[in-house]
């Protein structure tokens, strides 16, 4: 009877023993788990927005954070043609925008700079058409950004938990009415 005894004493130990060895790795799955939501439901993602509204709209080149959290900038480049610009230093739309063949005049700018961050849902412009020009001709200017050369963007960005991504995005939209609206005003198309 003694035997019996220990015998459950033991089946019942190594029993507990095994739900408690399930239990814990159910409640690691689990913590593994929240820590991924964590993660994903703080996670940035950036694209490049050409808006070209005309007068009373947006026009310009913008950079937006669709995702959830921050976007940390750590590396930038911006290109047209065989023109490229790179790091954080300086401002250097000048030289780019003369080498997508725009005037750079019509335009107000904002280079980024290194560890700034885009806000979940910003829209941060990184060139616009200054309001000092009201004149039409740097609307025109716009159409050059997305029917002409173009420009185009590489950024690599961190979240919050120091997930790199990298953004890879061009101004120049692929449509027939902005290329026809293109070669009426300049003649040809790049």
């Amino acid at each position: 009877m003694k035997q019996t005894a220990v015998f459950v004493q033991t089946s019942l130990s190594l029993l507990a023993l095994g739900i408690s060895v399930f239990a814990a790795f159910f409640s690691w799955r689990q913590v593994d788990d929240a820590r991924m939501h964590n993660r994903l439901s703080v996670a940035p993602l950036l694209h490049v927005v050409s808006y070209a509204e005309g007068p009373g709209g947006r026009n310009g080149f913008y950079v937006a954070n669709v995702g959830l959290g921050p976007a940390i900038l750590k590396e930038f480049s911006a290109r047209s043609g065989n023109f490229v610009a790179n790091g954080f230093e300086v401002d250097q739309w000048t030289d780019v925008l003369s080498a997508a063949d725009m005037n750079s005049f019509c335009f107000s700018s904002g280079w980024p700079r290194y560890e700034s961050a885009v806000k979940a849902g910003e829209e941060r412009p990184l060139f616009q058409i200054t309001q000092a020009h009201g004149n039409g001709t740097c609307y025109a200017e716009m159409v050059k950004l997305i029917g002409g050369r173009g420009i185009d963007l590489i950024v690599r960005y961190e979240s919050m938990y120091g997930e790199s991504k990298t953004m890879s995005e061009g101004s120049k939209l692929n449509s027939k009415s902005i290329q026809l609206l293109y070669q009426s005003l300049f003649g040809s198309s790049h």
